[in-house]
Parts: C-alpha cells; structure tokens; sequence
C-alpha cells in the first residue's frame, strides 16, 4: 500500500497553468511533506494486528487470571467447609486431606498468576512473591501430614 501511495504521488500532475502558481506551488509542497511522512503514519491490517497483539495478550491473561482466581476461592469455599464439617465429625484424616486440596488450589492460583506475568498482565516479581509464599506453604504442610503419626487406640 505504502509503495501504491509513492507511487501515484510521482504520476504526472494535471494542468495548472490556470491556478494561481503560487497557491499550487503550496499545495505540491504540502503533498510532498504529506506523501513523505504517508508510510510511517498509515497503518495496514497486518502492522495493527502486529502492534496490538501484545495488549491483546495481556488482556486475555488478565481474564484468565481473573476466571482462575474466581474458581481457585469456589473451590477453597467448599473444601474449607467440608474439611471444617470433617473436624467436626472428628474424621481427622479426610480434614486433612481436604486442607491440602485447599492448598492444591492455591498452586492452580499461583499457575494462573505465573501467566499473568508471563503475559505482562501482572508484575512478574508480584507473582513469583505469591507463588514462592504459595510453595512454603505447601511444603510445611505436606511435612506437618508427613510427619504426623496417628495415635493407636
């Protein structure tokens, strides 16, 4: 497109011999600055797709992110309150297993964060925060079940 435009700016002029020679002298002048400056001031659908891919990208991570987040806190609700229900009960071993599925979504959380980041919807050093205060947690937990041994009746 660029080269039709450059082009057709150098094709012949029509006859100007009865305009006033200075106001086409201005006119032609202001063509040539306008033509020049033409290829770096229009964009075609391929440079716009190009130029607006990464904001696209992180759009659609930060939707992600959001949709991932929304589920990780459903899934912590319901977890929460069955391990709860389980303490209750005294069913000690099924509370434990339903605090590391709290944990697990915390690992989908982080996941989805991990994104973000990479997409540039999020700060990348925000993410790896949670992410690595995610893993401790995870890490003390899964030694606190490892180490616990059950009394014998």
């Amino acid at each position: 497109m660029n080269e039709h435009m450059l082009a057709q700016a150098g094709a012949a002029a029509p006859a100007t011999d009865a305009l006033n020679q200075k106001i086409v002298q201005a006119v032609r002048m202001s063509n040539a600055e306008d033509t020049a400056y033409a290829p770096s001031q229009i964009a075609i659908g391929p440079d716009m797709m190009i130029s607006q891919a990464s904001g696209l990208v992180a759009q659609s991570a930060a939707a992600y992110f959001d949709g991932a987040s929304k589920l990780a806190l459903a899934s912590q609700g319901v977890l929460l309150k069955q391990m709860t229900q389980n303490l209750v009960e005294q069913n000690l071993a099924q509370a434990a297993e339903d605090a590391l599925g709290v944990l697990v979504t915390d690992v989908m959380l982080a996941a989805a964060a991990a994104v973000a980041a990479a997409a540039g919807a999020m700060e990348a050093e925000s993410a790896s925060f949670a992410i690595d205060k995610i893993d401790q947690s995870i890490s003390k937990y899964s030694s606190l079940l490892a180490n616990h041994k059950p009394k014998s009746s």
